[in-house]
């Protein structure tokens, strides 16, 4: 696995009920020429914000490409900053709730309609017709 030395987090989907972001490692500063800048951008997962509507609690969720999960603990240090961050919630609970899952799903390119892609990542954890509201 690459080293990241940092993390950048690209939005693809949003609604009243979720956010869906792409995780991004960044790595190689040093190879650079005039012509590229030698960074890396890598995806190592995704990283979801879901408000039940019924309960209206938050439940945050970090999914690795990788089935190495030691191997991202600094990945999750800050996706997890990153969505304390992102959080409207005004209760402490709702900022520290995370799972942490390993997903098979892999991609760097994604074509509209985004959802069928989203659904193949968060598979059961939430509930399909999200989606759609």
């Amino acid at each position: 696995m690459l080293e990241h030395e940092s993390y950048s987090f690209s939005r693809l989907f949003l609604n009243r009920h979720l956010e869906f972001f792409f995780i991004q490692g960044i790595n190689n500063s040093e190879n650079f020429d005039e012509y590229w800048d030698g960074r890396t951008i890598n995806v190592i997962g995704y990283a979801v914000i879901y408000i039940d509507p019924e309960t209206k609690k938050q439940e945050n969720f970090i999914y690795l490409i990788d089935n190495d999960i030691n191997n991202y603990s600094n990945a999750i240090k800050y996706t997890r900053k990153f969505i304390e961050q992102m959080t409207l919630s005004d209760k402490l609970s709702d900022r520290e709730n995370f799972k942490i899952i390993n997903t098979e799903v892999y991609s760097r390119v994604v074509s509209e309609p985004y959802k069928d892609f989203i659904k193949d990542v968060v598979k059961n954890e939430i509930p399909e017709y999200i989606l759609d509201l």
